[in-house]
């Protein structure tokens, strides 16, 4: 399948030492082991991942963003919502500064306050709860916050070659000495042994574990909304206290729901006339007898 795009640069730089919530710090001993392949993609119609103007702006992290309400709201509701090209660009522009027709001003976004402004204003209608880092070498943990949360927003590079790889129909693998282009900013919705499969450029696209070890510099993970709503509460990461460090760096109130405590179980009635029944009978007579 033969494509043809021109690669703009979107995702500035990661900041890693940028404070930030990290996933690893809220795994708990009921995260199970992820699945051998994932794809929350497949209910989401190929043909219908919109390319939200990122074939003429650096708008990339924020079509992420409608990648990834799209993707959520399918598995999730079973309705996909599909998020317009007037939204993207509402939203690049009030987090970047771009102006268009003033090319100067696409200079593209850090992927950190793409998830600030999605949580905090929304986009199309749509936040997110809350949002933390993963480091992309914890590949378990990447694919267990793909299984529990619909899927991931990835930071990364692009060479040359991911760019003639795409536009061949050919999966992303690392080319060693390829020029490098630029940020990049995908939804990560699907893997399987040795592929993980994202959305980009108005398409899927494969990429080889050997590529994502060379080009993805940094994760997020959004906690939607809309997964939650529709009764998606993840096993295995305690979101609430990732709620209450959010609101400890903030000073706004917990986003994330309270766990409702386990029901104690109701005794089981004795039966009149049973053993138990005549023992403890038994016992009050002799207490009143002074025995």
């Amino acid at each position: 399948m033969s494509r043809s795009i021109t690669f703009r640069g979107g995702k500035r730089p990661a900041q890693p030492a940028r404070p930030q919530l990290r996933l690893e710090n809220y795994v708990t001993s009921t995260l199970a082991d992820p699945p051998a392949s994932v794809d929350w993609q497949a209910p989401i119609d190929p043909a219908g991942w919109p390319m939200y103007l990122n074939d003429q702006y650096g708008d990339c992290t924020v079509a992420e963003v409608g990648h990834h309400i799209e993707l959520v709201t399918g598995n999730a509701s079973g309705k996909t919502v599909k998020v317009s090209d007037a939204d993207v660009l509402t939203g690049y522009e009030a987090v970047s500064g771009f102006v268009p027709g003033n090319e100067s001003t696409d200079t593209g976004c850090y992927i950190a306050d793409v998830m600030a402004y999605w949580m905090k204003t929304g986009i199309a209608g749509h936040k997110i709860l809350a949002y933390a880092s993963i480091h992309p070498s914890n590949t378990k943990l990447v694919q267990q916050a793909i299984a529990l949360f619909g899927g991931v927003s990835v930071g990364m590079n692009v060479p040359q070659s991911a760019e003639d790889q795409f536009n061949a129909g050919k999966p992303w693998d690392y080319v060693k000495g390829s020029r490098d282009l630029g940020g990049h900013c995908v939804l990560m919705g699907a893997y399987g042994p040795a592929v993980w499969k994202v959305v980009t450029w108005g398409a899927e696209q494969a990429m080889t574990s050997s590529f994502y070890a060379h080009q993805v510099d940094e994760i997020w993970l959004p906690v939607t909304t809309d997964w939650f709503v529709n009764g998606k509460s993840p096993t295995g990461i305690d979101t609430y206290t990732l709620g209450q460090d959010y609101a400890a760096i903030t000073g706004k109130l917990n986003p994330m729901p309270q766990p409702q405590p386990s029901p104690v179980p109701t005794p089981t009635p004795v039966p009149a006339g049973s053993d138990q029944t005549m023992a403890a009978a038994a016992r009050t007579w002799l207490a009143a007898k002074g025995l």
